[in-house]
């Protein structure tokens, strides 16, 4: 059985403004490649949970390669639940109050 991957519902709005950033300040293949990238680390993330770096438990942190973003994400019993995304210089505890 694949593994359940859930969003908290803030992380929609996480995305929607480092997209709409990329678009306006970069390009829409820069955005494109940022949301490619973030889908393959979550699937490496869902795969094996384990995989990425521990954080404050039951935090682990995963980071998006070629970006300066990472996201929070805990281990369910059948998967992840993803809390935060953000960018790698907001303050350490941005994001840690969601459940």
């Amino acid at each position: 059985m694949p593994a359940r991957i859930v969003f908290h519902r803030l992380v929609q709005s996480d995305m929607d403004a480092i997209l709409r950033y990329y678009h306006e300040k970069a390009s829409a293949s820069v955005a494109e490649r940022f949301f490619a990238t973030f889908l393959q680390i979550v699937d490496q993330a869902a795969g094996n949970p384990r995989y990425f770096h521990p954080l404050k438990p039951p935090y682990r942190r995963a980071n998006l390669p070629g970006f300066p973003y990472h996201f929070l994400y805990r281990e369910t019993a059948d998967g992840i639940r993803i809390l935060v995304l953000r960018h790698d210089r907001r303050h350490p505890s941005f994001g840690l109050k969601r459940r």
